[in-house]
């Protein structure tokens, strides 16, 4: 890769671009877009589907798309300035490319031609709209896409808040709350984005269907916003359902067969390590009573200055037997994760897209590609589970691996993962039901055959912060016997804290505190709504805004265990707020709550932590939330008696990322408000009835 990136980029264009314009006469793949936009991709190989689906997103979002790869490759800040500087130096502190180069050879055959078949897709798009492509951008290689994945999903459970933290000012003798972000562009997880996924098995529905929820929370723009798409190929790939930039496979969704909803997982999988240095030679560290040497590796990141002008910045980056390491104002420090050098997740993510039972499911959860994310399966044999999925490092007991360790002892240095038996797993359980909304493991069934917190050793670092979503789903799905389809919808909807919710504990200890506190007239007022407040946030309730606003840094810490004064500054700065841009504090949640695009600014029910997800926080100038993240691609499968699969879904916007001038930018917004799903064409013949374009690449 050095190699062809010291070129000049003017000579890479003249050498490539001849060979660009011809690509799509190397794949046999047509695309026929829905009424919705939505593409639908039918290729003769899965690497002309990959094809297909490349240049499909990129004609709907090219810019992402691009912004990932250079981001991948450390070349941001070549193209956007100073700013991208700390995301291009990252991926080569991770050795992101030192990975994908030493091991895409070895990956099978299979997977590295769908994942160059795609990037000939980018190739291709660029190629034809050269005035959108930066000029470091081509030619995009397999090994692009490949590396996407090594550097981004460890993010999913946390790594770059890891990153933060250790910035911070504070010694972390145990992590600083507050830190730096370590990813200028990357989305950190500043939001609290949750999931949720649902299954019911079909002696628990009332008509004999198996059912699965989809409902990932991500951000709803820019590089982990949900893109929908329909792959077939002739080789077995032929799935439904919604998938990132770059990302050469669908990410969630079903094939006729399976289907798996994704939710974020956050076990502690990162280690620290304070290394003790030679006060006589700062290149060695101690380890097991002797003098190291670190080895040094440069990194090289072109930055871009003012219009033409770029500067090289170089910096070493030292490694230890731990892993990389950071040197900061209170100390150098090593850190080790799981998906250090993983680059296989593109193999795992076909594995599930291809798998036609539980069996080929979980033997593409044993390859351990993924670092982390938790999976609700369904499928149409009526079987339901849900996967406690992680690379859990191999540990040994007797630490508080949550702290920073000492850097001076190589046994604490853990080699490889727990096989997939470790895994906390729960497959058909007696009452039909299964649900993860981002909460432990050992609350995944209604049931009693969950797995047992005592199994599993401390060292595996599993959360314990129980979600609000997850006594909801409790409350609602695990109450009802039988679930109707109609049920097993409109639950999903709901938009209510549970009164045992860590939201609810802690704004009635707050409220029991004011007792006796002096206030003004108006925060009377607004104290007296929160006491009859009764958790709900639908777009009329007239104390929710109050609420969300004064619960927003319960919410930040996901516990209840907030500092009084906290809260009540959120709440004086609430009810100021509320008074200033309303004239009241009771005012309507539809007013403040919106969804945004386009021409469109319509109310929303729904909040933080509620299964109808919305996080809009804090109040733009306006007075309002604009609904930045949560509920986004939402998808119901069903597998009737007969076991025939059909999917309804809907899109937080539409399919057209960027073009505001085109009608799907935002034709899917009164239905996503509405709370409301459209049928998904899984077969050709019913496609045919209603595509509104029909082309080959």
């Amino acid at each position: 890769m050095v190699g062809w990136l010291s070129l000049p980029p003017s000579l890479k264009r003249q050498v490539e671009a001849g060979n660009y314009l011809t690509l799509g006469a190397q794949y046999d793949v047509e695309i026929l877009r829905d009424r919705w936009g939505v593409p639908h991709i039918y290729g003769n190989s899965d690497a002309d589907t990959a094809f297909g689906l490349a240049y499909a997103h990129a004609e709907d979002d090219f810019a992402t798309i691009q912004d990932v790869i250079l981001a991948t490759r450390g070349q941001l800040a070549a193209e956007r300035g100073i700013s991208a500087a700390k995301t291009d130096y990252l991926v080569a502190w991770m050795g992101v490319w030192e990975a994908v180069e030493a091991g895409y050879a070895a990956l099978p055959q299979s997977t590295r031609a769908v994942a160059e078949a795609y990037a000939d897709g980018i190739n291709l798009y660029a190629a034809r709209n050269p005035g959108t492509a930066s000029r470091y951008l081509l030619p995009v290689r397999g090994e692009d896409l490949i590396a996407g994945f090594t550097f981004k999903t460890p993010m999913f459970y946390g790594f770059d808040a890891v990153l933060g933290e250790l910035l911070s000012a504070e010694a972390p003798l145990e992590l600083a709350r507050d830190g730096e972000a370590a990813l200028s562009w990357v989305p950190c997880q500043h939001l609290p984005i949750g999931s949720q996924g649902i299954a019911v098995a079909p002696a628990r529905s009332d008509d004999g269907a198996t059912r699965l929820l989809i409902n990932s929370h991500q951000p709803l723009t820019g590089p982990v916003a949900w893109y929908e798409a329909r792959l077939h190929s002739e080789e077995g790939w032929n799935v439904a359902g919604s998938t990132f930039p770059g990302a050469p496979a669908i990410i969630h969704g079903h094939n006729a067969k399976v289907g798996w909803a994704n939710t974020v997982n956050k076990p502690d999988l990162v280690d620290i390590y304070q290394l003790e240095l030679n006060p006589q030679n700062p290149g060695q560290y101690r380890l097991d009573g002797e003098w190291r040497d670190f080895e040094v590796r440069e990194a090289q990141i072109l930055v871009r200055l003012l219009g033409p002008l770029h500067w090289t910045f170089k910096r070493d980056i030292k490694l230890a037997e731990h892993g990389p390491v950071m040197e900061t104002e209170h100390g150098s420090y090593a850190l080790r994760w799981a998906g250090m050098g993983e680059i296989r997740t593109l193999d795992f993510l076909l594995g599930i897209n291809k798998a036609q039972n539980r069996q080929e499911f979980e033997q593409a959860l044993k390859m351990q590609a993924m670092p982390s994310i938790n999976y609700v399966y369904a499928d149409a044999n009526g079987e339901i589970g849900h996967y406690y999925n992680a690379q859990f490092p191999n540990r040994i007991e007797g630490w508080d691996w949550n702290k920073v360790l000492p850097g001076d002892r190589s046994e604490l240095i853990w080699e490889g993962y727990r096989t997939f038996e470790a895994m906390p797993r729960t497959v058909n359980p007696q009452t039909g039901l299964v649900y993860n909304a981002n909460n432990p493991p050992f609350q995944a069934t209604d049931g009693d055959d969950d797995p047992r917190l005592v199994d599993f050793p401390p060292s595996m670092g599993i959360e314990s912060v129980v979600t609000n979503r997850a006594l909801q789903v409790e409350a609602l799905y695990g109450a009802d016997a039988r679930i109707s389809a109609a049920e097993f919808e409109r639950y999903k909807y709901d938009f209510r804290y549970h009164p045992d919710s860590y939201q609810m504990r802690a704004l009635q200890g707050w409220l029991a505190a004011q007792n006796g506190v002096e206030l003004t007239g108006e925060q009377r007022s607004a104290i007296e709504l929160l006491r009859n407040w009764g958790g709900a946030t639908d777009a009329g309730n007239r104390a929710a805004a109050l609420a969300v606003l004064t619960l927003a840094p319960v919410q930040d810490e996901n516990s209840e265990h907030v500092a009084q004064e906290k809260l009540s500054a959120a709440f004086e700065r609430a009810v100021a707020d509320l008074q200033q841009f309303y004239g009241r504090v009771d005012v309507p949640f539809g007013e403040v709550n919106r969804h945004v695009r386009g021409s469109f600014s319509l109310p929303l029910n729904g909040g933080p932590d509620t299964l109808r997800a919305v996080y809009g926080g804090p109040l733009n100038d306006s007075g309002r939330f604009e609904n930045r993240a949560g509920d986004s691609y939402v998808m119901f499968v069903e597998w009737d008696a007969a076991g025939q699969v059909s999917s309804r879904a809907v899109h937080n916007f539409g399919s057209a990322t960027l073009d505001k001038t085109s009608p799907h930018y935002a034709d899917q917004v009164p239905l996503f408000v509405e709370e409301k799903v459209r049928p998904v064409p899984f077969q050709r013949a019913v496609l045919e009835s209603q595509v509104s374009r029909r082309y080959r690449p």
